[in-house]
């Protein structure tokens, strides 16, 4: 019997692997450029990126967060890679309430076996304004269908895909505010070479005429706290309020009836 800590392994270890064809190379290039653009004008002092390329790529690089960390579950701490690395769980977030700016998951809602509990702790570890961007598989993708995306392992079932539609109701039931949703990648992975070459107008086609039929959706969200930034305040038990009308002390306290 398969665990679910190899069931997990195998669907982040698929999910990078599509980023090896043809198709995942151009869209990693696309990503790049969309990412950065989401990027601008989001500013902080740290930012969490997790997902299925922690491995081997870092979208934040161009990030203007003062400090970027990765986070994943069989990160290769030993690589070579200017990004600080943290062996953890989306599910159970080893960082303090309300302690990140920014987080960036590419790929984690479709290898998580909860994915809302991902979504809870995302929205428990931001700053109140602070700012999330997911990466995933579209599935209405012109070539829908799991297997389409990811070789799976035959001891485990393809990921499942999670609409843009869906993850916004997911987003909308916390409050947040969608800011922007892009798409990326219109070519299947089984193409190749020259038939790969020969249809490189569909990227153009698609962007323009059918963008919701890309490949790759990314989503970027702020979440929305009312009353603004929440921070804490250190009362001053003695103060008066309005004049004559104290905090403390209260009518049976001693010092009321000293004053008496």
């Amino acid at each position: 019997m398969v665990s679910e800590e190899d069931k997990k392994k195998h669907l982040y270890t698929a999910c990078s692997a599509w980023y090896n064809t043809p198709a995942g190379e151009f869209a990693l290039q696309k990503l790049d450029d969309k990412i950065t653009e989401n990027l601008t004008g989001i500013f902080g002092y740290f930012a969490l990126e997790a997902g299925a390329l922690a491995n081997t790529h870092s979208f934040l690089e161009t990030s203007s967060v003062d400090t970027c960390f990765m986070l994943g579950r069989d990160l290769d701490i030993e690589r070579k890679h200017a990004t600080p690395c943290v062996k953890a769980e989306m599910e159970a977030l080893p960082l303090d309430f309300h302690s990140i700016d920014l987080v960036l998951m590419n790929h984690v809602l479709e290898c998580s076996t909860n994915p809302h509990q991902v979504l809870r702790e995302v929205d428990r570890v931001l700053v109140a304004d602070g700012h999330c961007i997911i990466v995933g598989f579209n599935p209405l993708s012109f070539w829908h269908h799991r297997r389409s995306f990811c070789e799976t392992n035959p001891l485990s079932s393809p990921p499942r895909l999670y609409g843009v539609s869906r993850v916004r109701d997911w987003f909308s039931l916390l409050g947040w505010t969608i800011h922007k949703i892009s798409y990326v990648s219109f070519r299947a992975r089984f193409m190749k070479g020259n038939f790969f070459n020969r249809l490189e107008k569909m990227e153009k086609w698609g962007s323009l005429y059918w963008p919701i039929f890309g490949n790759l959706y990314i989503i970027h969200t702020q979440k929305q706290v009312a009353g603004g930034i929440i921070r804490k305040t250190m009362w001053d038990t003695g103060k008066v309020l309005p004049p004559k009308i104290a905090i403390n002390p209260t009518p049976r306290s001693p010092q009321t009836r000293e004053q008496k």
